[in-house]
């Protein structure tokens, strides 16, 4: 029997990669990849990282995607987004296709890994990471049949680019503070050393010398 094959599946008769089930404050759309769209190494960086271990792993691959990078160097969730391949479509019109012939409604399968999440009981509103919660809102590519016009999906994807963008720069911002943090460790620790055996203190150059008057 063949494998099971996660977040795959066919939107209409075009198959495609699920990378978000539902959106946060949409929970009937859902945010797809057709992979008939990608090309060369993009298609193959994208299906190899849905086939590894860590993505079949994983409910969301989402989350996998934003922790991977493309061959080229690029996050691989901006990516895809930048480059408009992400499409947010309704849910109802999602099959998944975990086994060849076989296919399973994607509302079925978010009803029910909701209620494992959520205990039985009606999910609860999580924090997001903004990243992904504004790659999550993206309508950036109009809908196959029926759904954003062009001058929303436009007016989403400017937005969703502000979003990414503040992301980045909160993200840089901690990584500035966690330098600061290091150095100033860096700094302890050398004091300490320099206590324990003063002889290997840097010595100090001569300073400049002395003006002389003409």
């Amino acid at each position: 029997m063949a494998d099971m094959m996660k977040h795959v599946g066919v939107y209409g008769e075009k198959p495609c990669v699920v990378v978000f089930r539902e959106l946060p404050d949409e929970p009937e759309n859902a945010l797809i990849c057709l992979s008939g769209n990608l090309e060369g190494n993009l298609h193959d960086d994208v299906m190899s990282v849905v086939d590894s271990a860590e993505g079949q792993e994983s409910n969301e691959i989402s989350e996998v995607f934003f922790r991977r990078r493309l061959s080229d160097g690029e996050n691989m969730l901006e990516a895809l987004h930048s480059r408009k391949m992400l499409q947010k479509v309704p849910v109802d019109m999602v099959k998944l296709t975990p086994f060849p012939n076989q296919q399973v409604d994607l509302t079925e399968i978010n009803k029910q890994l909701n209620n494992i999440n959520a205990g039985s009981n009606p999910p609860l509103k999580t924090e997001v990471d903004p990243l992904v919660a504004e790659s999550q809102a993206a309508g950036s590519v109009p809908l196959i049949e029926g759904g954003q016009s062009v001058a929303s999906a436009e007016a989403s994807a400017e937005t969703s680019s502000e979003g990414i963008a503040q992301s980045m720069i909160d993200q840089a911002t901690l990584m500035e503070e966690d330098a600061q943090a290091l150095l100033s460790e860096a700094t302890a620790k050398k004091a300490q050393a320099y206590e324990m055996a003063p002889e290997l203190k840097p010595k100090r150059g001569p300073g400049r010398p002395p003006k002389t008057e003409a």
